[in-house]
């Protein structure tokens, strides 16, 4: 079990690039995926990689109130399933409850400031660990689900703690990404000199997530964001705010990309087309049914022919 590492996932916003499958839900990541949702899928991948100290950072207290909910255990169902003998969806219930040795926990970004804010908020609440920044749009489905890539992602951090780790995925066209050049995060580059994509899950020390929270404590103070950011601190903004600093390159911080297996696939779900498809991939390869459902599908495309 990872005791050292807090699992951040970022649970606030509107999800309107989702509408309207979104629409109306308290956040994108309950969206369905296969037979389960969205934040199933992040949250089994944390458990399996013996993640337990999670934190889920939610727009306000309704949206939390709507995951706690969402993702406690219900064994009278379960139950009752089985005794209707629908053991199959059953055992689909049963794997979205959580270990009761889970610790997880829930804080408000009530302004949208940006991810360094929210790697901040989790922080005030985890301060003696590294952070795991998780956006639950970016999925990574692992060719063995019992060695998902977030926990090879923290296994190579754990051997070098002053790396700062972005999920890596070669892409053409990364000008919706982040890159790293000249030893920076560069966010939506216009003229890339790399074509490594930049995703979550990443993986921040413990140094940097002081860093951060230290300069959130200082817009409390002031007004002002840290280094000069008009309307929001990104993720990559702080990475490279804490480099320049003499916390950073100084004391032999670097940031890196750890490269996705070829293997695992990623799917990312950030848009209405985005989604569809990831749905159907996930009906048709990860659902309990995906037989019931291939020979659907069978149906449907010999009635066009």
């Amino acid at each position: 079990m990872y005791d050292s590492i807090e699992f951040i996932i970022a649970c606030g916003g509107k999800s309107t690039r989702n509408y309207p499958h979104s629409k109306g839900l308290a956040h994108k990541s309950l969206l369905p995926f296969g037979d389960i949702r969205l934040i199933d899928f992040v949250l089994r991948d944390i458990i399996v990689a013996g993640g337990r100290h999670i934190t889920l950072v939610c727009s306000n207290q309704e949206t939390i109130d709507i995951f706690k909910n969402a993702l406690k255990s219900d064994s009278v169902t379960e139950e009752k399933l089985r005794q209707n003998g629908r053991g199959a969806i059953a055992d689909v219930l049963k794997s979205t409850f959580l270990p009761a040795d889970v610790d997880l926990k829930f804080v408000i970004q009530s302004k949208p400031l940006g991810t360094a804010h929210v790697m901040a908020l989790a922080h005030q609440v985890s301060k003696d660990r590294h952070g795991v920044l998780i956006f639950p749009d970016d999925l990574i489905i692992p060719k063995n689900p019992d060695h998902p890539h977030i926990q090879k992602l923290v296994d190579a951090f754990l051997k070098e703690k002053k790396h700062i780790l972005l999920t890596g995925v070669p892409k053409e066209d990364v000008s919706n990404n982040s890159i790293i050049h000249n030893g920076r995060v560069i966010e939506k580059p216009k003229n890339p000199t790399s074509f490594i994509g930049g995703y979550s899950p990443c993986i921040f020390p413990k140094v940097l997530m002081d860093f951060v929270l230290g300069q959130y404590e200082i817009f409390l103070e002031t007004g002002v964001l840290p280094g000069g950011h008009e309307k929001e601190w990104g993720y990559y903004d702080a990475i490279n705010d804490f480099l320049d600093s003499p916390l950073g390159e100084q004391n032999g911080y670097q940031v890196r990309m750890f490269l996705k297996d070829e293997a695992d696939l990623l799917m990312d779900t950030g848009t209405l087309p985005l989604y569809e498809k990831c749905q159907l991939m996930a009906l048709l390869k990860l659902s309990r049914f995906k037989d019931e459902n291939r020979a659907y599908l069978k149906e449907i495309l010999a009635e066009e022919e």
